[in-house]
């Protein structure tokens, strides 16, 4: 997923935050969202009346509407024109609202979702899903989030336990976590893993992410504050089905797995859960601009996969036979998925696999002629750090920055290649993928008749 950062305004906590206790604005929208068992209840105070309210976390489906229950009758969320819209029955203003929710998980399209539980009772919360604006958002709002944990229960916000919460919130919100687990903490991630997975699974996750952590700090540069890892084990699902998901948000990598299945506990699984850490934790490091251009996306996801490949790697969680698996999938999947256009427009009819598939290619190939254009250890951080250089220096973050600094540390054939990817529609990609893989270094097998 892709998906700033929140602040909160007790001395301590902006010593830990820095500039962004500068940023609050003068009369914040105040969110308070109130645990309950089996309902949880967010309430809106305005600092002015307003006949609507308008989220700033678009849901075209309408998952907001479908499940939330006004308190008060005379109110109601309905979806309108692709967008979920507080208001009055009979269309007078208000300065307050309230509504109950079950705090079940709820998998979005393109979101985080706002509920993802803990087998042992606990919560974690995405705040950013409850954000909404009188009238409609225009960026850069504030939002006064409070949350009273219940008794027996704390709260943990950017790694501190409290005994309840009050701070200003903004862009995409934060993940705040309820309930009894308390965070394990090591001088690269604090953690806070579900009490209920299994011995084996806990140990590996709090082994695996901060050795990740130290490696991407190593090559890509330490982050300003120690990030946050949340996973959460949901077994009783009442959905049905089961699966993961996670991602990013400023400073915290999450994941979240429902229902049961007897793939969960097998090796190839865990060795799939490592890859999903790697990318998630490579997305932090990356320092993401905003994109101009949503075809341009294949960078940072593409390159957190490759990043990931390098990094489980060097840490000798996977070796080279793994990758080179991985590796052949993903060309055949670019090759589908680029059949018909290049790989900067796929994005624009839904072929977001692609987009993956093919990032993680291309700069697979880029590790491979970047360590043979030096001397073997300068590989695909090398041109990430030159990349991020060049967008802290004013080039735009897009393939032609990108490429260009590929140029710079590679070779121009290598260069070549990915322009052509991006660029042109190809005859036959996969061939050309594989030409454009051998040439930098990896030889993969013809595809199957």
């Amino acid at each position: 997923m892709r998906p700033t950062l929140l602040l909160a305004c007790a001395l301590l906590a902006c010593l830990v935050v820095g500039p962004l206790c500068a940023a609050e604005t003068s009369s914040p929208i105040a969110i308070e969202l109130v645990p309950g068992a089996g309902q949880w209840e967010v309430r809106y105070v305005l600092p002015a009346p307003t006949r609507e309210l308008r989220f700033v976390r678009v849901d075209a489906k309408g998952n907001r509407a479908a499940s939330w229950t006004p308190v008060d009758p005379a109110f109601a969320v309905k979806l309108e024109g692709g967008e979920e819209v507080v208001r009055r029955t009979d269309g007078a203003a208000f300065d307050h609202a309230a509504f109950r929710m079950a705090p079940l998980y709820t998998q979005l399209e393109k979101d985080y979702a706002p509920f993802s539980p803990f087998g042992d009772g606990g919560m974690l919360v995405h705040t950013g899903r409850f954000h909404a604006c009188p009238g409609s958002c225009v960026g850069g709002e504030s939002f006064r989030v409070s949350l009273q944990p219940p008794a027996g229960a704390h709260a943990i916000l950017h790694g501190q336990v409290m005994a309840s919460v009050g701070f200003d919130d903004r862009d995409s919100g934060t993940n705040l976590y309820v309930g009894r687990a308390l965070p394990v903490a090591t001088p690269d991630v604090v953690a806070v893993i579900d009490p209920t997975f299994p011995p084996d699974t806990r140990a590996r996750l709090e082994s695996l992410l901060p050795r990740l952590m130290a490696f991407y700090g190593r090559e890509l540069g330490a982050l300003e504050s120690r990030p946050m890892l949340f996973a959460s084990r949901d077994e009783n699902h009442p959905g049905g089905g089961y699966g993961y998901q996670g991602g990013t948000l400023p400073g915290q990598v999450f994941m979240h797995f429902y229902g049961r299945h007897e793939a969960f506990g097998t090796a190839e699984f865990a060795r799939r859960v490592d890859w999903f850490f790697a990318h998630e934790a490579a997305h932090m490091y990356q320092r993401i601009a905003p994109l101009a251009d949503e075809g341009d996306s294949w960078i940072h996801e593409g390159g957190a996969d490759a990043l990931a490949a390098v990094a489980l790697q060097a840490l000798g969680v996977v070796d080279r036979d793994a990758v080179q698996a991985r590796l052949q999938a993903s060309a055949d999947s670019c090759a589908s998925g680029t059949a018909r256009q290049p790989l900067k427009q796929v994005h624009s009819n839904g072929s977001f696999d692609a987009v993956y598939a093919c990032g993680f290619v291309l700069q697979m190939a880029v590790d491979a002629a970047a360590r043979r254009a030096g001397d073997g250890s300068c590989g695909l951080a090398c041109v990430w750090r030159e990349f991020q250089a060049e967008v802290a220096a004013g080039k735009p973050w897009n393939s032609d920055t990108f490429i260009a600094v590929v140029a710079k540390r590679s070779d121009r054939g290598t260069a070549e290649f990915l322009r052509r990817v991006v660029n042109d529609v190809a005859a036959q990609p996969g061939q050309q993928l594989r030409e454009g893989l051998a040439q930098a270094g990896w030889s993969l097998p013809p595809p199957a008749k």
